[in-house]
């Protein structure tokens, strides 16, 4: 575990006494060799090395072997057992789980464009086989990964997006099942929660900037870190001005395990950050991590008058029920991604060096 990696869990641990409940017990956790998961794990190690019973995680996998590469460290551990298998049919543990986090689905955009039915499929599918073992188990609580995309395209004149707010995707996109897919899987959850009690919590991530990301996922920031590494100059499809927000491991964790541990069931949550930047301005944090800054290229002039487009979560809920803000600064957490992934490619065994390691 890197020094970076460490703290912020200790961070996000230390946020978050109710995490205690987590000892000794048993925990479903798909989705586990992706971003959020690999962070979730992370914490649940950093935990369990300080508990005298362990929380015990079953996590299912479709690439059990791509992630002992991945994170060697985490896949050895004997209190993780990673079992081979989609979240459609995944072979259910042999004991009842006392909690769930349902994070598997790919949010690429990549992966929804070049596969949307499979992506729509699996969301549907995996959310109704996750809630039916948490009703047969009785699990004492279920936490459903949804997203922010369930709010469509957010109205520029909107600030911040709140969970009250009723938009949808565009049908019409070719990425649309993912965002519809995520809809009705919290339609599914609240459904569940009524009809038989399951105590399901929602959260809905928006974008982060920390290790474990995916530099093939598609993202603009993704891109941009990719780019940066192997010293190409970083390219904006768009005019720079759109803006985001991106939250670091802290926040992550601390408001995941809070909607968790806190929220009510039925209920969905923002977990984000509202310190919003443009497209541009983060290309420029980007490529001033490095030793030698490279060019920005923007492919289109902004449109005099138009306001930018916008995808920024409101956490007014998160901080007003479930007593949760961490704010990190964006520069830093970019620095630290940089060199987490430099760091990884120097340690692969083919690696040369060269442009990475600037």
């Amino acid at each position: 575990m890197s020094g970076f990696i460490e703290t912020s869990v200790a961070a996000a641990s230390a946020a978050l006494p109710e995490l205690e409940r987590l000892k000794g017990k048993r925990l479903l956790l798909t989705g586990a060799t992706g971003f959020i998961g690999t962070w979730l794990l992370e914490q649940l190690a950093y935990l369990n090395d300080r508990w005298d019973v362990p929380c015990q995680v079953y996590a299912p996998t479709r690439a059990p072997q791509a992630f002992a590469t991945k994170a060697p460290h985490l896949f050895a551990r004997a209190e993780f057992t990673f079992a081979s298998g989609d979240v459609r049919s995944f072979a259910a543990p042999d004991q009842p789980c006392d909690y769930i986090v349902h994070a598997a689905a790919s949010a690429s955009p990549l992966t929804k464009q070049q596969s949307p039915l499979d992506v729509g499929d699996t969301i549907v599918d995996g959310v109704r086989r996750v809630l039916e073992m948490a009703r047969g188990w009785q699990s004492v609580g279920m936490l459903f990964l949804s997203s922010g995309a369930v709010y469509g395209v957010q109205p520029p004149a909107l600030e911040r997006l709140p969970e009250e707010y009723t938009g949808g995707p565009d049908l019409a996109r070719s990425d649309a099942t993912y965002g519809e897919g995520k809809r009705y899987a919290e339609t599914l959850c609240v459904a569940y929660q009524r009809a038989y009690g399951v105590p399901v919590m929602i959260a809905r991530p928006f974008t982060f900037m920390a290790p474990y990301l995916d530099l093939s996922a598609g993202f603009a920031s993704t891109d941009f870190l990719r780019d940066a590494l192997n010293g190409r100059p970083l390219e904006i499809k768009g005019d720079g001005t759109t803006v985001r927000s991106y939250a670091g491991p802290v926040a992550l964790l601390s408001m995941l395990w809070a909607t968790l541990l806190r929220g009510a069931p039925g209920r969905a949550y923002n977990v984000g950050a509202e310190e919003a930047v443009s497209v541009l301005e983060l290309a420029q944090l980007v490529t001033a991590a490095r030793a030698t800054p490279l060019e920005i290229h923007v492919a289109q002039q902004p449109t005099p008058g138009r306001l930018p487009a916008r995808y920024v979560p409101d956490l007014t809920r998160m901080r007003d029920e479930l007593g949760v803000q961490a704010h990190e600064d964006l520069d830093a957490l970019v620095r630290e991604t940089m060199g987490w992934q430099r760091a990884q490619v120097a340690a692969m065994p083919s690696s040369s060096g060269g442009s990475a390691a600037d």
